[in-house]
């Protein structure tokens, strides 16, 4: 195991690197359109992808409760300007680390700040993801509102689950929250639950206490037993 912020990252392979998202061209191309703006509005900060710089840890560390991911090859699917790894390296944990996203700029930039990464830009019109992961990780991917994405969700985790040997975290704002935001997508987290335990895995695990009305699933290949 690598400590001390060595983080192991390899180069990119785009044969490999590809998944094939189910969203539509007008969908696809408002979600490019969003970011890019956010991005030349805020530049290099969490607001740039959504998040404020008190809230991004927080979801972050929620994503932690997964179990021990020291040294394991994680998937970072949405992973914006590469956030989640530089918060991985400052917490010293290390990680095989690969970033995807559908914004060409998000992952420019991604590149130009942690080159030893291994990044990649989603291309809907190409082959599904055939790479395993220890890992995979979706952390607020699905927050903005776009026709269809609900269905888009459950075949995203379902196509992502077939990588994933350990383990599989989803984060999402809820739908019990009694004040929504119009341009955002809420969730029933009991709906996406019950969804991952009849079509992924049996073993599944719903966090609804982390932050208010933001949830966090966890599916498990295997029994995630107790540490005695």
């Amino acid at each position: 195991m690598l400590r001390g912020g060595a983080h192991r990252c390899r180069g990119i392979c785009p044969a490999v690197m590809v998944i094939c998202l189910h969203m539509d061209e007008l969908s696809k191309e408002y979600v490019i359109s969003f970011f890019e703006k956010t991005l030349a509005m805020h530049g290099d900060r969490p607001e740039s992808v959504g998040w404020n710089a008190r809230g991004q840890p927080l979801h972050y560390e929620a994503l932690l409760d997964i179990g021990n991911i020291e040294g394991a090859k994680i998937l970072d699917f949405g992973c914006g300007r590469g956030d989640f790894y530089r918060f991985l390296k400052d917490r010293n944990i290390s990680v095989d680390y690969t970033g995807l996203d559908i914004n060409e700029r998000m992952i420019s930039l991604a590149r130009e700040k942690f080159p030893e990464c291994r990044f990649g830009v989603l291309d809907s019109e190409k082959n599904e993801l055939t790479e395993e992961f220890d890992y995979i990780f979706l952390c607020g991917v699905f927050n903005l509102k776009v026709q269809g994405l609900d269905e888009t969700i459950k075949e995203t985790i379902e196509r992502l689950f077939r990588r994933t040997r350990i383990a599989l975290a989803f984060n999402a704002l809820s739908a019990h929250n009694p004040r929504k935001d119009c341009a955002l997508h809420y969730i029933f987290p009991e709906e996406i639950f019950q969804f991952a335990v009849k079509n992924l895995s049996p073993t599944v695990s719903l966090r609804h206490d982390r932050m208010a009305y933001d949830f966090v699933i966890f599916v498990y290949r295997e029994i995630n037993g107790f540490s005695v």
